[in-house]
C-alpha cells in the first residue's frame, strides 16, 4: 500500500557534464553520499536508457531531491527514489515508455515488485514478478481506513532482517500464509475491516524479525488493545503500521503509541491513491 509520505525529485539541465545529484530532507547524506552509486541516478540511467536518450546517461544533468520518508525504517524510500529516477530518465529520452515497463525495470533495481508497485500506482496493489514482467493489480482504497504509522527512530536494514529469516519454513505456516494473503485481497476488496487482524498475523517474516526490534511487538499489542482493525511491521521494520477504521481509534492509537516511551514517533497519514507523477516544470523568466 502506498502511504502519504512524499519524494520529489526535479530534473534540470546542469552545467558540467555528468549527473549532480543534490538531497535534502530524510536520507539526504546518505543520497548524496553514494554520489552515482545513488538508487536515483542509477534508476535515471536505465531509465534513460529504455527511452532512447543519451547512452550511460551522457549529458549535462542536475537532479534535485526532496523526501520525507526516513530510510531504514521499513518505509519503501529506496521504492521511492528508484520510481523518481525511472520517471525523470524517461522523461528526457526520446522513445514513449509505458508504466508496465518502468514497473519491471524497478522490480528488477528493487529485486522485487512489492513497495515500486506501489510507489508507482498508488493505492493497495498486488504485484507479482514473472520471468520477463511484472503482473500487478492495482485495488482502490476503502474510505474508512486511516493508516497511523509508528516510525522508529532506530535504522534496520533490509539485509540484516533477511538473514533473520530460515531458509525453509513449515508447511503448515506456508498453507497458513497462503490462505491470509487471500484473506487480506478479500478484506481490500469488500472494505471489511473486521478481517485484517486475521489476514495480517503474519507467519513467515514476522516471528523472525521482531525478536531483533525492540518494542515492536509490544506496539503492535498496544494497536490491538486500544481497537485498531489491523498492526503489523511495516516493511522489514522496525516502523510499525496500524490501520484503523475510525478517526477516533487512528487518533487514540497514535496518542498511546506517542506516549508509550519507545523512541520514535506516531503519525496519522492517508493511503496515497495517486501514485507517482510527472510534471512538467515552469518556464524560468
Amino acid at each position: 500500500a502506498a502511504l502519504s509520505l512524499k519524494l520529489r525529485a526535479d530534473l534540470r539541465e546542469g552545467n558540467l557534464p555528468g549527473i549532480v545529484l543534490t538531497a535534502h530532507g530524510e536520507g539526504a547524506a546518505d543520497a548524496e553520499s553514494a554520489g552515482s552509486d545513488s538508487l536515483v541516478v542509477r534508476a535515471f540511467r536505465e531509465g534513460l536508457r529504455v527511452a532512447g536518450g543519451p547512452p550511460g546517461g551522457n549529458g549535462a544533468w542536475r537532479i534535485e531531491v526532496s523526501s520525507m520518508i526516513p530510510a531504514a525504517r521499513g518505509l519503501g524510500s529506496s521504492a521511492a527514489a528508484i520510481v523518481a529516477g525511472l520517471l525523470l530518465g524517461a522523461s528526457a529520452g526520446r522513445l514513449p515508455t509505458t508504466a508496465d515497463q518502468l514497473l519491471a525495470l524497478a522490480a528488477r533495481l528493487e529485486g522485487h515488485p512489492d513497495n515500486v508497485a506501489a510507489a508507482l500506482y498508488g493505492g493497495f496493489t498486488l504485484a507479482v514478478m514473472e520471468p520477463r514482467d511484472v503482473t500487478v493489480r492495482r485495488f482502490r482504497v476503502p474510505e474508512a481506513w486511516i493508516p497511523v504509522l509508528f516510525i522508529a527512530q532506530a535504522e534496520s536494514h533490509t539485509a540484516d532482517m533477511r538473514a533473520a529469516l530460515p531458509g525453509r519454513v513449515p508447511l503448515p505456516d506456508a498453507t497458513n500464509q497462503a490462505a491470509r494473503a487471500a484473506l487480506l485481497a478479500t478484506a481490500v476488496l469488500t472494505s471489511d475491516a473486521s478481517l485484517l487482524r486475521a489476514a495480517m498475523d503474519d507467519r513467515l517474516h514476522q516471528p523472525y524479525r521482531l525478536p531483533l526490534l525492540p518494542g515492536a511487538a509490544q506496539l503492535i499489542q498496544i494497536a490491538y488493545d486500544i481497537g485498531a482493525a489491523g498492526a503489523c511491521l511495516s516493511g522489514a521494520g522496525p516502523s510499525v503500521l496500524a490501520i484503523c477504521d475510525s478517526p477516533l481509534t487512528a487518533h487514540s492509537v497514535e496518542k498511546a503509541w506517542n506516549g508509550a516511551g519507545h523512541q520514535g514517533m506516531a503519525t496519522r497519514l492517508r493511503f496515497d491513491t495517486a501514485g507517482a507523477r510527472l510534471n512538467a516544470a515552469e518556464p524560468r523568466e
